[in-house]
């Protein structure tokens, strides 16, 4: 302990005695320690951290498999057989999200939650801060509305008052009386959206919820103690073999999955979260190899004071460990500074990620996090303190008193280390850059893809009509003729038309069906397609080509012969070579017989990467549906949303409104996730290529102060300038191409985990490696450029003096 003391207070006194070197080394750092953190901050909350829940390995998601769909939510009667008949799970809670308007105040607010059975409560064994959840009982269709409420709508709505128990609020179409309050924090199920309030989803069921055809339930269930998801897993597929034998026409092909809640939750994001950490894994690496850099540089400047140390009676060992401590101490500095780049950095991360990044709450700096920032900067002492300290302490007193003299051999390892440093900062450069290349081809691409309309200067209202107001089918498709008349008077408005679903809105309704005079789909096995009402002028305002036949018109009245319109993905896998007007579809679920009037263009609905699927258009008169998203288009697109808000409450003084953006606002939001994962690696990579460039520059600084004398000689003995640069540009260039054809070939490996990320480009596409070693040779031969420059103005008199 003595000796760590004694070293400790040296090393200090010989950072004071190097302000510049300290500065520059912990800068380094800090920059790559916070990166590090700050990722491995969200790394923690959103993949390692277990959920904020009793067992949570207990918890486990139950979803459907058929031909049609993978990973789907299941049916009412489903759920309830699944529920009764399975032996391995002690509770199994089925549950839909949904959002609903709070009438308490003077304007309406549009709150997030979810309907779930009474089972839910079991699944989270977790009490209420006041009141209580509902019951079994209450958790059938014809019992009082009851609903139990977030702590965080408790605190903004009703100012923590604990007489809202009891109370009466007006949550949607009729009032709901409030049973409880949750805890601080509590979200389950977990879904993107803030869950502000549940009510029971049995009051929501009408006989069989709509049949064994209609899914639309998601299921969480716990298992029982000692039971594995293996076990869970066998129990439910002999539950699905005896369903698909008792109900052949809906369950034919069903399979029942099992898996880990968390692993659902995180499964899409965990791509992503591990190129970054690999990225910040590279930046780090960088920044050590050009501490190690300067090290040398410092250790060749040092090198008398550590051989007398060593002939005076210091052991090797004393000597390593005298630099290592100096080597962790510097490390120790930069991650402190690097903890408050990276607590300034997750605020920024957390403020910028998009909302479809699960478990945001969970991400924040905690005791595991600082751990985590203790260790790896002492780790990233030794890793870049090891090498020069093992350089260095490898002296004597002669080699001390010749040491930078031409044949010095401890000069020529430093330069080798050196150089192999230079090489490999350059090599993890070109890896980390040629993944942010396949990023931005990638995302170029699919910001490239035509998603079927015109998105440009169109501005889209969200809206649902109230029951209370229009509780009948007729006054709804009133309500919507008038609305759409009122938006189209507005001045400057070219168009407008509406549908219960937009493209690219995270939602939409699916429906099987059948073509008459076709032979009929084996049970399970029968094709299904989108289903959206829309309202006349949709293809118009949207941009949609009608390829055959008419669109939706007013003449698609509630008493007229029932019509469809088409994609044109619909008539070339299900009517090929056939002229698709006029044939008639059976859609299910009661959507009706009806006749095809049309043919549209295509549209990428769910996704832009995702291949346009067969779709089908009804009429919204022949089809009501209370939410109707208007499509208003408007060279003032971007300008209309108050003149928009108030034309609508000229028919409805209540009328909430669930949302005002653009179709480009739309669009771009889809791209978000891609964006921010883009955005960050982009930002990673340059900051890699500052540090090489970094690194080149200085490493051919110092060689050209160390072959000073050199260059003096060959200059004396007849070399002109331009023989001078080259030579000091070749052999940066040797390291260059060594270093580049390392990095590709690392790169051509590595990037092969990044297929799941890519659009359009493949991980070994040739023009992004192509430009991103030009791009790496450029940046390397400017670094030289300076230094290069430099040795051809030498003085050779004065150079042959020198040292």
């Amino acid at each position: 302990m003595n000796n760590l003391a004694h070293d400790l207070r040296y090393a200090v006194r010989a950072l004071m005695r190097a302000p510049g070197f300290a500065a520059v080394a912990i800068l380094t750092l800090a920059l790559a320690l916070g990166a590090n953190t700050a990722i491995f901050s969200v790394v923690r909350g959103v993949l390692l951290q277990p959920l904020p829940f009793n067992q949570p390995e207990e918890l486990v998601r139950v979803t459907g498999t058929t031909a049609r769909w993978s990973e789907g939510p299941f049916s009412w009667p489903n759920y309830s057989d699944i529920r009764q008949q399975n032996r391995t799970l002690d509770a199994l809670a089925g549950f839909t999200t949904t959002s609903s308007f709070l009438y308490e105040g003077t304007e309406p607010e549009r709150i997030y939650g979810a309907l779930a059975t009474a089972d839910l409560w079991t699944l989270a064994e977790v009490s209420p801060t006041i009141g209580r959840t509902f019951t079994p009982q209450e958790d059938v269709s014809g019992q009082a509305l009851v609903v139990v409420i977030s702590h965080e709508l408790w605190q903004r709505r009703f100012g923590g008052d604990p007489k809202v128990i009891g109370k009466q609020v007006r949550l949607g179409a009729e009032p709901k009386t409030v049973v409880g309050v949750m805890p601080r924090g509590f979200r389950f199920p977990v879904q993107e959206q803030v869950v502000d309030f549940w009510m029971p989803l049995g009051q929501q069921i009408e006989e069989d919820g709509g049949g064994r055809g209609a899914i639309w339930i998601d299921l969480v269930g716990r298992l029982r103690d000692g039971v594995t998801i293996e076990q869970a897993q066998a129990d439910l597929h002999t539950i699905a073999k005896r369903l698909e034998a008792e109900y052949p026409d809906t369950n034919t092909g069903l399979i029942f999955n099992v898996d880990s809640l968390h692993d659902v939750i995180v499964r899409g994001i965990r791509p992503a979260l591990v190129v970054l950490m690999f990225a910040v894994g590279v930046v780090l690496l960088i920044g050590c190899a050009n501490v190690a850099n300067l090290l040398l540089a410092r250790a060749a400047a040092r090198h008398r004071e550590i051989s007398i140390r060593s002939a005076i009676g210091a052991t090797r060992g004393r000597i390593i460990t005298q630099l290592l401590v100096e080597s962790v101490l510097l490390s120790l500095l930069a991650g402190a500074a690097g903890l408050l780049l990276a607590a300034w950095g997750v605020d920024l991360l957390v403020a910028l990620a998009p909302a479809e990044i699960p478990r945001l709450d969970a991400i924040r700096i905690d005791g595991g996090v600082l751990y985590f920032t203790l260790i790896l900067s002492v780790l990233t002492g030794i890793v870049f303190g090891l090498a020069p300290a093992l350089s260095a302490s490898k002296t004597n007193l002669v080699e001390a008193l010749k040491e930078g003299s031409r044949g010095s051999t401890q000069g020529r390892r430093r330069n080798a280390m050196r150089n192999t440093l230079v090489v490999a900062e350059i090599a993890l450069s070109v890896f980390l850059l040629v993944g942010a290349g396949l990023l931005l081809r990638s995302f170029l691409r699919i910001s490239g893809v035509d998603p079927g309309y015109n998105f440009e200067n169109a501005i889209v209202i969200d809206m649902t009509s109230r029951s209370a107001a229009f509780p009948e089918t007729e006054q709804v498709v009133e309500h919507a003729r008038r609305t759409q008349a009122a938006l189209r008077s507005i001045p400057g408005v070219t168009s407008v038309g509406g549908a219960n679903h937009l493209p690219l809105g995270n939602s939409e309704n699916v429906f099987s069906f059948s073509i008459e005079g076709k032979p009929p789909y084996p049970p399970g096995e029968s094709p299904n397609a989108t289903f959206i009402p829309v309202t006349p002028d949709y293809f118009s305002t949207m941009g949609i080509p009608v390829l055959r036949g008419r669109g939706i018109t007013a003449e698609d009245a509630p008493n007229a012969p029932l019509a469809v319109v088409v994609s044109d993905s619909f008539v070339r896998q299900f009517l090929p070579g056939e002229d698709p007007i006029g044939k008639r579809v059976n859609i299910g679920d009661g959507n009706g017989i009806r006749a095809i009037v049309g043919v549209v263009g295509d549209v990428r609905f769910i996704s832009l990467i995702e291949p346009p699927k067969p779709t089908f258009y009804v009429a919204h008169a022949q089809n009501m549906t209370r939410r109707v998203q208007y499509v208003v288009r408007s060279p003032q697109a971007a300008t209309l949303a108050p003149t928009l808000r108030a034309t609508v409450r000229t028919i409805d003084p209540e009328q909430p409104i669930l949302g005002i953006q653009t179709l480009a606002q739309m669009r771009a939001e889809s791209l978000a996730s891609r964006q921010f994962l883009l955005v960050l690696t982009i930002i990673l990579a340059s900051l890699a290529v500052v540090l090489a460039a970094v690194g080149i520059y200085s490493i051919m600084s110092y060689t050209v102060a160390q072959r000073t004398s050199e260059i003096g000689i060959r200059m004396s003995l007849g070399a002109e300038a331009r023989d001078i640069f080259k030579l000091i540009v070749g052999h940066s260039l040797r390291l260059v191409i060594l270093g580049l054809a390392i990095g590709v070939a690392v790169a051509l490996v590595a990037t092969r985990v990044m297929t799941s990320l890519l659009y359009g480009v493949t991980p070994s596409d040739p023009v992004t490696f192509a430009s991103i070693c030009l791009l790496i040779g450029g940046i390397a031969i400017l670094a030289s450029y300076v230094p290069a420059s430099r040795a051809t103005r030498v003085d050779p008199l004065v150079a042959i003096r020198y040292d």
